[in-house]
């Protein structure tokens, strides 16, 4: 059998066995699941455990694997012994374009044996940073609110023990084409808030029947005053909960002390209300910054 005879023999055969000279084989993955977190806090100073964490941020042995909307089942080509870490992702201004890791929550980390083609679980518990810091915390359990600065509109922000979303109360704005816009600011001035760390979010729950906005208000008591809002939330039927980025608006502001307002209004189309009353309810807001 000459040599041109041989590869002809051969050369099915390798085909039919798909040669390792051709096609070697593949590295076989273990799998890691990762479901949803819980969030933990110490009810008296940190507030509400209500969370909305939507992804994971996935590092394993120093390795940073992505981002996965949770839960997720995420294939790794590792073996053995690994150390895992994931960090809590939420959506900036509720934007889904806008994933990031919340700062103010500590990583979750746990060590796993990696199995090839085998899938281990992951439950991550986070808690707040122990550096966070908490400018206020506004549940309506007091029977009153913070948000007691009524810039425009007639009733204001009020507590309800109606339509709650945890605990006995929460605060609901009544709107009417009477009265379709209702500001409201906190009383108090908060300063310093990027003393120590450019971050800086409001959290909030919420249920609204019309659209509210967030912001700033600096410069009280001078005639320099500015209301800048940015960020906020379009109706919503059941509870939800959304994290503002107030970062950006905080590094243009000339003003180093800020009360925190919001604004609740009718949507209009073409000049003309498109309903004649609206409620929003709130919950749980919270200032936290560094």
């Amino acid at each position: 059998m000459n040599y041109r005879q041989s590869i002809f023999i051969l050369l099915p055969v390798c085909l039919l066995l798909q040669c390792d000279l051709i096609n070697p084989d593949e590295s076989v993955p273990a799998f890691i699941l990762i479901n949803p977190f819980e969030l933990q806090t110490d009810p008296g100073v940190q507030g509400s455990a209500s969370h909305k964490i939507t992804e994971g941020w996935l590092t394993v042995n120093g390795e940073f694997l992505g981002a996965y909307q949770l839960p997720a089942t995420v294939p790794v080509l590792m073996e053995g012994p690994a150390d895992v870490v994931v960090e809590a992702g939420i959506k900036d201004n509720g934007i889904s374009t806008t994933p990031d890791i919340y700062p103010f929550y500590s990583p979750y980390e746990t060590s796993v044996t990696l199995v090839p083609d085998e899938t281990v679980a992951v439950n991550p518990k986070v808690s707040y940073d122990r550096n966070t810091k908490f400018s206020f915390i506004e549940d309506f359990e007091s029977g009153a609110t913070l948000f007691q600065d009524l810039l425009q509109g007639q009733t204001g922000l009020t507590v309800s023990d109606e339509d709650v979303f945890e605990g006995s109360y929460s605060g609901r704005i009544e709107l009417t084409d009477t009265d379709p816009v209702v500001e409201v600011a906190t009383l108090n001035e908060y300063p310093g808030l990027t003393d120590q760390s450019p971050y800086v979010y409001l959290e909030v729950n919420y249920r609204s029947e019309a659209p509210v906005i967030f912001g700033l208000i600096g410069g009280r008591g001078t005639s320099s005053r500015n209301s800048v809002y940015d960020p906020g939330f379009n109706p919503k039927e059941t509870w939800n909960k959304i994290y503002f980025n107030l970062s950006g608006l905080l590094a243009t502001s000339p003003f180093d002390a800020h009360q925190i307002g919001l604004q609740a209004y009718l949507p209009t189309e073409n000049g003309q209300f498109t309903t004649s009353q609206a409620t929003v309810w709130l919950d749980n807001i919270k200032l936290v910054h560094f």
